[in-house]
């Protein structure tokens, strides 16, 4: 359920190459494009470096900084990553997506204390996003602030109690804690709403 910025990106980017594929293919023309074309940016593909080169005449493009960001992030350069989204961040700092990838980086690291701040800052924006509220309650338990953790997937119940990754984390943090039976109804649900008995 993480990395959603990161994959609706990635998301935006498939639906609008197939949509010119589809156009291409319609029209005759068989080439295939690899990235979608936006105002005054040329048609890129996975290659960081032409991304960079992009990046040198066009330092404030934050839409590019992130694509690039995700490729980084895919390939799993999470300190490249990092670094062009901090700069996005620096540029815009309400730039939902930076804020979600930098909380979902350092999540990735490990660094459970910078993670909260990010995805705190994000949930200031959408209170209601139950899968980044969920990452939130993951970095308290590995924290072993359990506590808090439940509290706010308890919250994520009250917004919306079909989020199945609630009810999963919950399972979890509440066997950890000893409460065996509450463990199973919050799996029960889990199961019930993936299809998974």
């Amino acid at each position: 359920m993480k990395k959603i910025a990161f994959y609706f990106l990635l998301l935006n980017l498939s639906i609008s190459i197939a949509a010119c594929n589809q156009s291409n293919q319609e029209s005759g023309n068989e080439k295939e494009i690899s990235m979608p074309v936006t105002k005054n940016q040329p048609v890129l593909n996975g290659d960081p470096a032409i991304y960079e080169f992009s990046l040198k005449t066009d330092s404030l493009n934050t839409e590019l900084r992130l694509q690039l960001a995700a490729l980084y992030y895919s390939a799993k350069m999470f300190d490249k990553a990092l670094y062009h989204n901090q700069i996005v961040n620096k540029i815009n700092p309400s730039n939902m997506a930076a804020i979600f990838n930098l909380g979902n980086i350092h999540y990735d690291l490990g660094e459970n204390e910078k993670a909260i701040d990010y995805y705190e800052k994000f949930l200031a924006f959408d209170k209601t996003n139950c899968n980044v509220r969920c990452d939130l309650a993951t970095c308290y338990m590995r924290m072993k602030n359990n506590q808090k953790a439940i509290a706010l997937l308890r919250e994520n119940v009250r917004i919306d109690e079909k989020h199945p990754q609630t009810h999963y984390n919950l399972s979890v943090i509440l066997n950890l804690e000893g409460m065996t039976s509450e463990s199973q109804k919050e799996l029960d649900l889990f199961n019930m709403l993936t299809g998974n008995k």
